[in-house]
């Protein structure tokens, strides 16, 4: 699979636009980011929608009808389970939390959306390298379930993520060092 996502992280409907329009026209797929601030404006892209509010339940039905191809979200609910088969429906995993406690969840869910950061919500933050062995973990584990990692990817480490067996790459601040990269191989 091996995708490289670029996150959006909007601090109002300008930002989102401007940032969404800036993309490489090849570049099919966008990560959002949502906090608690309703931040929402139609892009020329699809997308996923990383639910990082208290209640998601209490939005997913909102981003499902925006068009969202994929959500994720770190508590599962009932809301969770109705829209999966629609969209696929990802669970976000801190830093913290032992991978133990999710393996009874995998069959829940459709991905699992690795925080390579200890703090979620900004982008620029370091990668904490703690995430090499949880990718591989879950990937002895569930080795056909795909595995999105989050934060702190640069230059210097997503080839290294994609070789521990990371599928998806979502990356903020970094994304045009890595994608202009790419275009030169």
């Amino acid at each position: 699979m091996n995708e490289i996502i670029p996150a959006i992280l909007p601090k109002d409907v300008k930002d989102l636009e401007t940032k969404a329009g800036q993309l490489p026209p090849e570049i099919p797929f966008v990560h959002l980011d949502v906090l608690e601030e309703d931040i929402w404006a139609p892009i020329n892209k699809d997308f996923e929608a990383h639910l990082m509010v208290e209640n998601p339940s209490q939005i997913i039905d909102k981003w499902t009808e925006r068009g969202a191809k994929r959500i994720i979200v770190h508590s599962l609910g009932g809301s969770t389970a109705k829209f999966r088969g629609q969209i696929e429906i990802g669970l976000g995993v801190e830093l913290d939390v032992p991978l133990e406690e999710i393996f009874p969840l995998v069959s829940e869910v459709d991905f699992i959306h690795l925080m390579s950061i200890a703090e979620m919500g900004g982008q620029g933050r370091p990668l904490n390298e703690a995430i090499f062995d949880r990718i591989k973990k879950l990937k002895e584990k569930f080795p056909h379930l795909p595995i999105s990692v989050d934060g702190g990817i640069s230059l210097d480490n997503f080839k290294q993520l994609q070789e521990a067996g990371a599928d998806r790459l979502i990356v903020g601040s970094h994304f045009r060092e890595i994608w202009n990269s790419l275009m030169k191989e």
